[in-house]
């Protein structure tokens, strides 16, 4: 708590922040973070505060910090959910605001707070064993309240003093029967229960009205926290939305600055004047696809995907007709590795297998084109114009210790080669944590292909193996079976980044033999040629 007390004594931003419109991870003084939307003068409207100690505010703000309604999330989890800075009753001494402190262990709270957020004033508080409704200070009854206890079905109703009974009480049982007594301090004084005398019914009926108008103005309150949450919670959808457009956006003109460069590329290969291949579609390229369409009896709506190829359909042709200043601009086969469907068309490999490629076909020589790529993790998508009946689906990360298979075409191999070892260690090369370490044999032309587990589905890519020369020659011993694979969260996070389908869970019912996976990896891996 006092954590708590210390971050939000301080302005969330300063005067001279440069906040404008929506941010992401805005870095703040102190390391904190935000994210949300900025108004005039810099002054946030709503978003998330990430605080250094991995606690969070999320809701609405002013320039002294929280303002009005917002979830404070802490460190073991519990969460208070409610008014901020916001005037409340006064109760006592204490000025209190409106909210509900939800527990790890179910237990929450939904009442009057004071500014150390212990509920005082009036409020329930609800547990597995039941709840204690009332007058509250310190989270404890203190007044007039009642505690319901679930297993032995009855409700203790009068004054209370630390959770303690004081006073007559009156104990009604779920059958109907009402017992009174006399406690002082939760002990019984005098002759003990006795059933409930007309006189005090009066009492106990002015009672539970105190505690049901009560907790129907706490409610009311509650609810428009709640209705202030829902309209947070819808602003952060519609942000995500256009955000997500917006992304959508920026993907496909980058993918279209591939494909037209690829294009240009290709023309020029055929003797089309496009100027400069730089993936800029200018007068001279339009015109050169005009052409070629044209000499080639194209459709001129040819998708583009189409278009490709075309273009490298006749690449191919002219080349083979002897072609002898088309054999000077031909792209040659460059390099090979590996890939797997994880659907009936996409198929992943790693991005340096496609790296600079003019373009890249498959075994048989059919056109695959690039999706999606991710440098930094090594990773790239592609398209196959061949669907594929099987695929592979993707299961967890690996555990150490476990069976892997790994599948590939090593060594411009155009057999497949599929062999077996287990996880060595959890992190990559200089202990990266999106990397993994496996013992089954690979060789230069393994990258981008599938690394399995014994129910055939898919726990990482191959990308590396260790330099053993460089390890002999620094260190004066050879390694053994160091291999580097990419774990699976990041491979879903490029495909679910791109909105690529892919299964997941396992391919079989049953734990299927070395055989079957061996088969599995046959039909879902192929053989990328890098053409350049």
């Amino acid at each position: 708590m006092r954590i708590l007390l210390l971050l939000i004594s301080f302005n969330l931003f300063s005067q001279d922040t440069e906040c404008p419109g929506y941010v992401f991870d805005k870095e703040l003084e102190g390391g904190s973070k935000f994210t949300g939307e900025c108004a005039e003068g810099n002054i946030p409207v709503w978003g998330t505060k990430n605080f250094i100690v991995d606690t969070s505010f999320q809701g609405f703000f002013n320039s002294e910090g929280f303002l009005g309604k917002g979830i404070y999330t802490y460190l073991d989890g519990k969460y208070f959910y409610g008014e901020w800075n916001t005037p409340g009753e006064i109760l006592g001494s204490q000025y209190s605001r409106v909210g509900r402190f939800v527990f790890p262990d179910g237990t929450y709270a939904e009442a009057y707070f004071n500014n150390g957020f212990n509920a005082t004033g009036f409020g329930i508080i609800t547990a597995s064993w039941g709840y204690k409704q009332g007058m509250l200070s310190n989270s404890a009854l203190n007044g007039i309240g009642v505690t319901r206890v679930d297993e032995h079905g009855y409700s203790l109703y009068g004054t209370f003093v630390n959770d303690k009974p004081n006073g007559t009480v009156f104990v009604e049982f779920d059958n109907g029967e009402i017992i009174s007594n006399y406690l002082i301090n939760g002990e019984p004084v005098g002759d003990g229960p006795s059933p409930i005398q007309e006189a005090d019914r009066d009492q106990l009926e002015q009672i539970k009205k105190f505690l049901n108008l009560n907790y129907a103005e706490l409610r009311e309150r509650i609810s428009i926290i709640d209705k202030a949450m829902d309209d947070f919670n819808k602003l952060v959808n519609e942000t995500d939305a256009e955000i997500e457009a917006t992304t959508k956006r920026s993907k496909f003109a980058s993918k279209r600055s591939l494909f037209i460069k690829s294009t240009q590329e290709l023309l020029a290969i055929l003797g089309y004047k496009v100027g400069k291949t730089d993936g800029i579609s200018g007068p001279l390229t339009a015109a050169a696809i005009k052409a070629f369409k044209q000499d080639q009896g194209l459709a001129e709506d040819l998708p583009n995907e189409n278009l490709l190829v075309e273009l490298q359909k006749q690449v191919r042709k002219e080349s083979n007709a002897g072609n002898d200043s088309l054999a000077l601009k031909e792209p040659t086969l460059a390099s090979n590795g590996t890939g797997f469907f994880v659907s009936n068309d996409i198929v992943v490999t790693n991005q340096h297998v496609i790296n600079n490629c003019a373009y890249l076909s498959d075994s048989q020589n059919n056109i695959l084109e690039i999706v999606a790529v991710d440098r930094l993790n090594d990773l790239a998508v592609l398209r196959s114009p061949i669907k594929s009946e099987d695929y592979i689906y993707l299961d967890d990360d690996p555990e150490l210790g476990e069976l892997v298979y790994v599948a590939g075409f090593p060594l411009s191999l155009e057999t497949l080669n599929f062999t077996s070892g287990a996880v060595s260690a959890l992190v990559g090369n200089e202990k990266n944590i999106t990397q993994f370490q496996f013992t089954a044999p690979i060789q230069p032309g393994n990258s981008g292909g599938p690394v399995l587990n014994a129910w055939g589905s898919l726990i990482g890519v191959t990308f590396a193996s260790i330099n053993a020369v460089g390890i002999l020659e620094s260190r004066g011993v050879i390694p053994q079976n160091i291999n580097y694979g990419i774990k699976l969260d990041v491979i879903r996070d490029i495909l679910t980044e791109y909105d690529i389908d892919y299964d997941e869970g396992r391919a079989y019912w049953f734990k299927p033999s070395q055989e079957d996976v061996a088969q599995l990896a046959k039909d879902t891996t192929i053989l990328i040629n890098c053409f350049k």
